[in-house]
């Protein structure tokens, strides 16, 4: 029996399983820092990049990729802008009520990992569905990246509220 996987399916599966936890804080609407918005959307990239790897080189389509990452990017930031969002500028800490959007992202980032993976064990007739997985995962990061970039923005405009630590 011979193995396709490769160490590129284990960091695709870190990165969408460290995206999952670090959304799943803010999610819960608890507390974070701004900056701390930032750190899923590195792990979603990573998650997002290596799939477009593992693809045969004539499956690779780069500009399907750089495309939904676009897409993504746009409907995260119109998905930041429209959040309600709590600010606390003496902390300077903010907490996301109703934040549970990056947690599907994160789930749906998982999924494609995990469809990455099945889709390497399977024939060689899957390679066009690889490549659609990995422009599916440039979505979620995309998303998951104008969120952040929309809601930091919006951090230093919002009116101040004391929030409590929990």
């Amino acid at each position: 029996m011979v193995y396709k996987l490769n160490i590129l399916h284990l960091l695709i599966a870190l990165g969408a399983a460290g995206c999952a936890g670090v959304v799943l804080r803010e999610a819960s609407g608890r507390l974070v820092h701004p900056s701390r918005l930032f750190a899923a959307p590195l792990l979603a990239a990573v998650a997002a990049l290596f799939p477009l790897a593992v693809v045969s080189p004539e499956w690779r389509e780069p500009r399907l990729w750089g495309a939904a990452l676009a897409v993504g990017a746009l409907a995260g930031a119109v998905r930041g802008f429209t959040m309600r969002l709590q600010v606390d500028h003496t902390w300077t800490l903010i907490r996301l009520p109703r934040g549970r959007d990056g947690l599907w992202m994160a789930a749906a980032l998982g999924g494609l990992a995990v469809l990455t993976v099945a889709l390497t064990l399977a024939d060689a007739e899957a390679a066009p569905f690889e490549a659609l997985a990995a422009a599916g995962a440039a979505a979620v990061a995309g998303h998951l990246a104008g969120r952040a970039l929309a809601l930091f923005v919006r951090t230093a405009h919002s009116p101040h509220r004391d929030l409590v630590r929990l």
